[in-house]
């Protein structure tokens, strides 16, 4: 695995529809990089919530999503009644193949997807709005701003400062266990960050 580095602007983030239609998306990253959505190891994406309707259904896949605008968002397992309320910041892990109903109680709504195919990789989510130092470990590093204005510091020989405005994605791929750590500085009171890190399981 090679050490990389990239600024991914909100502009490139094209939107399409769900695996059922009923909303549209947008990738971040995907592995592999020419993967198809049949045959992807891990994938990372913003999706829009503009109207109530049922999760797709993913064989294999474990999820976890973050509501990163709007909500409350209600969440009801079909197949047991249970429910489960998503506020802005908060997050749920779940199968790709537990049938989900959403409900919008306050309009539309947007969430943070991180997808892994089970027993092939695995992952966090985290939001961050204050100015801090992140460890930074080996294995995939995606920082995506969902508002206001982020600055983040590495060394020089990795890019040094970036500008990440609301939409914008800095993807950190990295192969050992580096000295430093990332310098992170909100630069409006409103800002908001997404942290998911990413790795795969050793094969055998």
């Amino acid at each position: 695995m090679q050490d990389i580095i990239r600024l991914i602007p909100a502009a490139d983030l094209l939107p399409v529809p769900w695996k059922n239609g009923g909303g549209v998306t947008r990738q971040i990253a995907i592995f592999p990089v020419d993967a198809s959505p049949d045959d992807f190891i891990w994938r990372v994406s913003v999706a829009d919530l503009a109207a109530d309707g049922p999760f797709s259904h993913w064989d294999d896949m474990d999820r976890i999503l973050m509501l990163i605008r709007g909500g409350p968002v209600c969440l009801t397992r079909t197949d047991s009644g249970q429910e489960t309320r998503l506020d802005t910041g908060t997050r749920l892990y779940f199968a790709g193949e537990t049938p989900y109903m959403a409900v919008l109680t306050d309009g539309p709504a947007q969430d943070f997807n991180l997808m892994l195919r089970r027993k092939q990789a695995h992952g966090c989510v985290d939001m961050r709005s204050s100015r801090q130092k992140l460890t930074l470990r080996p294995g995939e590093t995606i920082l995506h701003c969902v508002q206001g204005q982020f600055q983040t510091s590495l060394p020089p020989h990795l890019g040094g400062q970036r500008l990440l405005n609301a939409g914008d994605t800095l993807h950190i791929t990295l192969d050992y266990v580096p000295f430093f750590g990332l310098e992170l500085t909100p630069l409006t009171a409103d800002a908001r960050l997404v942290d998911a890190r990413i790795n795969l399981y050793p094969t055998t």
